[in-house]
């Protein structure tokens, strides 16, 4: 009993330590295996979207808290100027094609791209842009921008090649701390609404402060998830 007092009292520790540090590797078993890359949900770069990798973990996030009530879960947006600025570009860059795209087929003037009889309005307007449709979008977008370009001899737009159209709006899409603060915010509402979806009462899931974070070799694009007790 002597020598075993010691033991178990380290062991007891240990685990109190572990359950503070790291309290998804404790629930490792409930997850199916994993335990502490569960607690970060990736995303793509400049994005908000939760991936099909990033659902199946939630997945197993939201089915483990669903059999242990007495736990809450803080979900934390994080994102990177320095990581992340070209990145947030082109997908700013996109989204204004699909608006293009979208004002067109409402005025008359373009199709949308033909995909599965079967699929949704929002998934028909959210197919990815083709090479054929890009360059039409891209002069109309150029078009509409309020930025400036280059002019001709009497002071009209000038027409230019499409690539330069491209480099000169993404240029001009400004992207501070404050968008990526807004986009960190956005990935901790997507995780924290998906585990919502999965019957995970609201009262159990909260968001914490945003996290802008420096320019750092190992750091991805995520949102982290922290456990706690009622």
């Amino acid at each position: 009993q002597f020598r075993l007092g010691p033991i178990i009292f380290k062991v007891i520790v240990n685990l109190i330590v572990k359950a503070i540090t790291s309290p998804f590797s404790l629930l490792a078993s409930a997850f199916g295996g994993g335990g502490d890359e569960l607690s970060m949900v990736a995303f793509a770069p400049g994005t908000a979207v939760l991936g099909a990798d990033a659902k199946v973990s939630l997945d197993k996030v939201a089915k483990a808290l669903t059999d242990r009530p007495a736990l809450k879960m803080t979900v934390i947006g994080t994102a990177s100027l320095d990581v992340e600025r070209d990145a947030y570009k082109l997908e700013r860059l996109n989204a204004l094609l699909h608006a293009e795209r979208r004002r067109a087929a409402l005025a008359g003037g373009a199709a949308l791209p033909a995909v599965a009889a079967s699929a949704s309005a929002s998934a028909v307007q959210a197919a990815p842009i083709t090479d054929a449709e890009k360059p039409a979008l891209l002069r109309e977008v150029y078009k509409r921008a309020d930025m400036a370009k280059p002019r001709n001899l009497i002071g009209m737009a000038k027409d230019i090649p499409v690539l330069e159209m491209e480099a000169l709006l993404l240029a001009n899409i400004a992207v501070t701390d404050d968008v990526m603060r807004e986009l960190a915010l956005q990935r901790g509402v997507a995780v924290k609404d998906y585990l919502a979806s999965r019957q995970l009462p609201v009262e159990r899931l909260f968001l914490g402060a945003v996290k802008p974070v420096p320019a750092d070799g190992k750091w991805t694009p995520r949102a982290e998830l922290n456990l706690m007790t009622n």
